[in-house]
């Protein structure tokens, strides 16, 4: 990862390897605080630290996320991700796409992903 994204703080907590910095998915988007955690054998959580994410308008709730809303975000269906998967050559690049469909769906009110929400029996699997 500090190859990759060196801008990235590096941190370890209980067990856990924490990346966190600023982040921006296009040249002529906004620039979002991000952390990614890692802890072995389970599937990288990413939260959107600041800002706080607005709502499409007649929307009440963030798409493509977890239950925690922005602190834990999803940009990939169950199967596309694996322990042995280089968390600098996939969720990285996962972050930027979400974040450039929540900049569209924030103005739009229209998900232009694919996926499935992780509430939907189609994305459940325990967790890796």
């Amino acid at each position: 990862m500090h190859s990759k994204f060196p801008s990235l703080a590096v941190t370890f907590k209980r067990g856990r390897i924490v990346w966190t910095g600023d982040w921006w998915p296009h040249p002529l988007s906004d620039t979002y605080l991000i952390q990614v955690s890692y802890a072995l054998g389970r599937r990288p959580r990413i939260a959107i630290l600041r800002p706080q994410l607005q709502f499409a308008e007649g929307k009440t709730r963030l798409p493509h996320v977890y239950l925690d809303g922005q602190m834990d975000i999803c940009v990939h269906r169950p199967e596309e991700w694996t322990p042995s998967s280089l968390i600098a050559d996939t969720i990285m690049p996962w972050i930027s796409q979400w974040l450039r469909f929540y900049e569209v769906w924030q103005q739009t009110g229209s998900w232009e992903g694919e996926g499935t929400h992780p509430q939907a029996e189609s994305h459940q699997r325990s967790e890796v």
